[in-house]
């Protein structure tokens, strides 16, 4: 409730302050000639998930200016995933501050943002509207605004504050399609291309030498060892927390494989129902660096998760990993590399997902690792 009444607040000050950031109104055509050496790139929403389903969109960019200084805004949460990223050349930490709170971070950054004279600034959003990431375009002092139209979200505001307003898919249109795929569309229209639709993270050398001291405390033989996290944001995509418990059991008793299990700060619930029903885990990790977590994931001999942001760091850092689905679409959200795998609800419960039907996948993911491993 809160939540929705600051919102609904946030729009009608962005319609008041509207007069303020009066915009022109440019062609997708005219877009497409201008000469841009300096591009700032807005998404600051909190979710991890949706922010490495970004990249792609920020490749294709890359590709489209080469040459171009690129910044990109994002929020505090999604800045830990986005470090090292080829393809931006400066990441700008929008801070974690509740609406109207006193904060001198805030106009600091945006004397920072003016005068860098940016050619154009484009939001990126798709799933859902973010007055704030809008605003910061209006104030950013770039040449031109661009973003996509809020119009699919009940409102006008970006009519107001755009100097080009980008699509987004009709329902239909969005139908089957990959979230990818949804947030390079609105980009086509102004000339983004892009094939490759998989993630990356890059750790830097300091997070890859901790996740090696802890692989060494885990797995001194070199057996290998799974990475565990039950949680999930969204209530209903938590698969039991006992039915990872058991998996994690049936990994150690049938390959001897242990478990690291990892929490953030909302899966204390998830993660203290698996301890309960498996104290054997050998290792508990609280919010890791999301870097550490990459390569320790990477570096597994399988990671079980739920659909929720440590699935798409997994695919991002290209580990294999089992994904259970509840209520989502898995054609949608799941990772686009082949080597994460999705066990799904056929009812759209997660709960109904049995022990049985992912232990199956792991096990499918752990012989092609010892075949490979014999091989070599």
């Amino acid at each position: 409730m809160i939540k929705k009444t600051e919102r609904r607040l946030k729009i009608i000050l962005a319609r008041v302050f509207s007069f303020f950031f009066r915009s022109g109104r440019i062609s997708p055509e005219e877009f497409k000639r201008k000469k841009i050496s300096k591009l700032l790139v807005i998404r600051q929403h909190d979710q991890m998930g949706d922010m490495l389903l970004a990249v792609p969109a920020l490749r294709g960019l890359r590709k489209r200016y080469p040459d171009a200084l690129i910044s990109l805004v994002a929020s505090a949460v999604n800045s830990r995933a986005m470090k090292n990223n080829p393809y931006i050349d400066e990441l700008i930490v929008w801070p974690e501050s509740r609406f109207l709170s006193a904060s001198a971070a805030i106009p600091r950054l945006i004397a920072r943002l003016r005068s860098s004279g940016f050619d154009a600034a484009i939001v990126l959003n798709t799933v859902s509207f973010s007055v704030t990431s809008m605003l910061i375009a209006a104030v950013s002092g770039a040449e031109i605004k661009a973003g996509c139209s809020s119009e699919k979200f009940g409102h006008d505001l970006t009519a107001l504050y755009y100097d080009l307003e980008l699509p987004l898919p009709s329902d239909k249109e969005l139908g089957r399609m990959h979230e990818t795929e949804h947030n390079l569309y609105p980009l086509r229209s102004i000339g983004i291309e892009e094939d490759d639709l998989t993630s990356i993270i890059v750790p830097s050398c300091q997070e890859k030498k901790e996740a090696e001291k802890i692989i060494e405390v885990i797995d001194p033989g070199g057996r290998g060892y799974a990475v565990i996290h039950p949680g999930a944001g969204k209530k209903g995509n938590r698969w039991p927390a006992g039915k990872f418990a058991r998996v994690g059991r049936d990994l150690y008793e049938k390959y001897h494989i242990p478990t690291i299990a990892v929490r953030g700060p909302a899966d204390l619930e998830a993660a203290g129902g698996m301890l309960a029903e498996y104290p054997g885990i050998e290792l508990l990790l609280s919010s890791p660096d999301v870097g550490i977590l990459s390569e320790l994931m990477r570096r597994s001999a399988v990671t079980i998760c739920n659909d929720t942001g440590v699935m798409h760091i997994a695919g991002a850092s290209g580990a294999r990993a089992v994904a259970v689905f509840g209520p989502t679409d898995k054609s949608r959200w799941k990772p686009v590399n082949s080597s994460v795998i999705a066990v799904f609800s056929e009812d759209g419960d997660i709960s109904s997902v049995e022990a049985d039907e992912v232990f199956r996948a792991v096990e499918s993911i752990i012989s092609g690792v010892r075949a490979r491993s014999d091989l070599s």
